[in-house]
């Protein structure tokens, strides 16, 4: 046919493309390529999981801090300060004019007196009954007498002990003197980490430290890091002494400043067992308040 017009009876015309010009079908790529590249997705999941950091569950991840309404009155208050050391951010909070002891008891309306405080010693639940983690002793009165940690604080008449130590006699010391003791993780002593609970775990972090000068107070930070970084971080700070207090985020810190405003960190709604539940705190020593 010289044009496509141009069809005879006997003939016939085919629409469609040029089969020399159709596009071929394109192959499938090889089963091995969707194989390597589904293994590169979970080397890459569980990279992720199991990178430096891997968050602990808590409450809330970082504390919010609350300015309370009330104006508090009385000799005691808390000299703060934030800095950073090696990407951890840190909050001081020293005590003026105050003592130091345990209360046990859920602590829903923070008394004016009490010028700092913070959750102190674990606990754990074991078949439906809970019990603190650790040697425990409150007024004199022995509630529990395990070893599980090596880090203890030992409040007496006029002492206060931060050490690092599994059988040390400040656990009796305070039964005859009816003080106060309890048992943590260490974590820097004779300005020295302790290696004993190096961890990468990441969670936000508290402690209970004592200072080059001497001073005690409560050192915590709102971001999540591992223990090992919180630790060197202490210690770079100038931590003597250092054991860890209760850090997640249901866990409760506050502080009171000098013109007598509080601050709170931590979730308080939580009703956690009454009969567990401690706090290190530090009363004023006129015991006044508005």
């Amino acid at each position: 046919m010289d044009k496509l017009d141009n069809i005879g009876e006997n003939e016939i015309r085919i629409i469609g493309a040029n089969p020399d010009t159709q596009q071929k079908p394109p192959k499938r790529k090889p089963w091995y390529l969707v194989v390597i590249a589904a293994v590169a997705l979970v080397i890459g999941i569980m990279a992720y999981i199991i990178r430096g950091c891997n968050s602990e569950p808590s409450d809330t991840e970082t504390p919010v801090k609350i300015e309370s309404d009330t104006i508090i009155e009385c000799s005691g208050y808390v000299e703060m300060a934030d800095t950073m050391i090696n990407n951890v951010s840190l909050h001081c909070y020293i005590p003026v004019n105050a003592k130091p002891k345990l209360v046990l008891g859920l602590i829903k309306d923070i008394p004016g007196k009490y010028i700092l405080g913070a959750m102190a010693a674990d606990f754990s639940v074991d078949n439906g009954i809970y019990s603190v983690t650790g040697a425990f002793v409150i007024h004199g009165e022995m509630l529990n007498h395990s070893k599980s940690k090596y880090g203890f604080c030992a409040l007496l008449k006029d002492t206060v002990i931060i050490g690092n130590d599994l059988t040390t006699a400040y656990f009796e010391k305070a039964i005859e003197e009816r003080g106060d003791f309890f048992r943590q993780h260490a974590l820097v002593h004779e300005s020295e980490v302790v290696n004993k609970v190096i961890s990468k775990v990441c969670a936000l972090r508290r402690s209970l430290c004592r200072l080059n000068d001497g001073r005690l107070c409560i050192i915590d930070t709102d971001m999540s890091v591992s223990l090992d970084d919180f630790s060197e971080a202490l210690r770079q700070y100038g931590a003597v002494e250092a054991i860890a207090l209760m850090g997640t985020g249901a866990a409760v810190r506050w502080a009171t400043d000098e013109a007598g405003r509080r601050y709170i960190a931590g979730a308080d709604e939580y009703d956690f067992p009454n009969d567990v539940v401690n706090y290190i705190v530090w009363e004023s020593t006129d015991n006044g308040e508005k």
